[in-house]
């Protein structure tokens, strides 16, 4: 793996020297953080890799549980489904993601961010985001596959990349460890902590 810390400056020169047609859109949005949604979406359908947030900490290497898999993207528990508003299905974010370059799922992502349509998107700042480079969207575009497209995302279970739900992530920061929070970890490669500083 190479890491790569993207700041500011080799953010525009990327969609300037590889996405031109979008530069106008990228400048549009009223927050920057759908600008640091939206780029990551960019950076990941070009090049490939793995994105990863700051709150996120490594356990484990990955390597064996992305084996064969050309796009992933993190489920979160289940108890997410109500912070999603999602009465059933899976809900996942894009705090964790890994794909090739040019995976057609990631394309259609950059096709359906890059829109006017989002762009004039009207509503309170979180209900903004997350509809419109967020989990939100990612979790409407995955809902519109067909099975066969489905099949080609690979959605990993949260015990391996989201232990803790929000509940137990504050828990877990604010230093208590008990049986259930070491349960969580047992098969843990990543943790992701939900601190949600762009709020």
């Amino acid at each position: 793996w190479e890491y790569k810390l993207w700041d500011n400056r080799m953010m525009n020169e990327f969609i300037q020297e590889f996405y031109p047609q979008y530069w106008d859109i990228y400048n549009q949005f009223p927050y920057n953080v759908q600008r640091w949604d939206a780029i990551r979406y960019l950076i990941l359908n070009k090049i490939g890799g793995m994105y990863v947030d700051f709150d996120y900490e490594s356990i484990e290497p990955i390597d064996e549980l992305i084996k064969d898999k050309t796009c992933c993207f993190a489920l979160e528990p289940k108890s997410h489904c109500k912070v999603f508003k999602r009465e059933i299905g899976q809900v996942f974010n894009n705090a964790l993601m890994l794909c090739e370059s040019g995976h057609p799922f990631m394309q259609k992502i950059v096709e359906t961010v890059f829109t006017e349509e989002m762009v004039n998107y009207k509503a309170s700042k979180d209900l903004c985001v997350y509809n419109t480079t967020g989990p939100w969207i990612l979790i409407d575009l995955y809902d519109s596959l067909s099975e066969q497209e489905k099949n080609e995302v690979y959605l990993i279970p949260a015990k391996y990349v989201t232990p803790f739900d929000l509940v137990q992530a504050q828990r877990f920061r604010y230093g208590e460890m008990s049986e259930e929070l070491e349960d969580c970890l047992e098969e843990a490669f990543a943790v992701h902590y939900f601190f949600g500083n762009w709020r």
